[in-house]
């Protein structure tokens, strides 16, 4: 993704669930707002559908920046079309915890105006790449998720990291997660704290029924194998799910592709962590 240089050269894109009211509302103020500034702007396929606001769809102009109004879920929606049209994606948090927004509502018209000075960073995030049997690949920001199908009893799933058996786990499901998504899901089932930006894959077993099981920190190079010994389900960051039977085969790896952020200065995730998470 190229630096932007000039108001006059970059399409804002405005991306929200349009099934919240508050950020559909906070969307709304802002765009009419940037179209009054005589910005060029758009707004997402689903967002545009639903509510015929006054700007074209991100299928008739492409954004070149996405500013995601509400809270991580709806950044985990925007990273499929940030990382389609090559946009950064600046968070705009209206949501409980927002670790992966930069700034409140209030702080738009201030990170407009560094945009356009070029004031920023950008925030390079890996993807991983999920594929059942070799088939079409689905990206995860987050985290991909193998769970049991029924409620009662546990899953057996087999794991390979880089071609060495790593081993089987008599479990509720496994999170394979990059550091971004180190504090969602991964996080709550007892794995690690990872740096903001580490190239690392985490595998962390949920509700494992052995006390001998603990999250795996593997290179984000890593090329890893799952299978399962009962039917369950394999999830995207939430967004996208599959089912999955006995023979079936889920490869993750690094993607060659990754999201951008934009940030206006040194974010403590920790602190984050201490404050949003206490």
């Amino acid at each position: 993704m190229n630096r932007i240089s000039s108001k006059k050269k970059y399409t804002l894109g405005f991306f929200t669930n349009p099934e919240r009211p508050n950020a559909v509302g906070c969307l709304r103020q802002a765009l009419e707002k940037a179209l009054s500034d005589g910005r060029a702007c758009c707004v997402n396929d689903e967002t545009h559908e639903k509510l015929r606001v006054g700007a074209p769809s991100f299928g008739e102009l492409h954004p070149d920046v996405i500013l995601a109004f509400g809270g991580d879920g709806t950044i985990l929606h925007a990273a499929e079309p940030a990382h389609e049209y090559g946009a950064p994606i600046l968070g705009v948090n209206l949501g409980r915890v927002g670790f992966l927004s930069e700034i409140p509502p209030e702080g738009l018209d201030e990170a407009l105006r560094r945009l356009d000075a070029g004031d920023y960073e950008l925030d390079a995030r890996m993807l991983l790449s999920c594929r059942v049997n070799g088939d079409a690949q689905r990206l995860c920001l987050n985290e991909a998720l193998l769970y049991k199908r029924s409620f009662s009893g546990v899953v057996d799933i087999s794991m390979e990291i880089d071609g060495i058996d790593a081993g089987c786990v008599l479990c509720d499901g496994i999170i394979v997660s990059t550091s971004t998504g180190a504090t969602g899901y991964s996080i709550s089932a007892g794995g690690p704290v990872i740096a903001p930006g580490l190239a690392a894959i985490i595998v962390t077993p949920i509700c494992p029924h052995t006390l001998s099981v603990r999250p795996i920190i593997a290179s984000g190079d890593a090329r890893m194998r799952f299978s399962m010994n009962s039917a369950g389900y394999l999830s995207t960051d939430g967004i996208h799910s599959a089912e999955i039977d006995t023979d079936d085969v889920i490869t993750v790896r690094r993607s060659e592709g990754h999201v951008d952020f934009i940030r206006f200065g040194q974010r403590n995730i920790y602190e984050l962590i201490r404050t949003k998470l206490s």
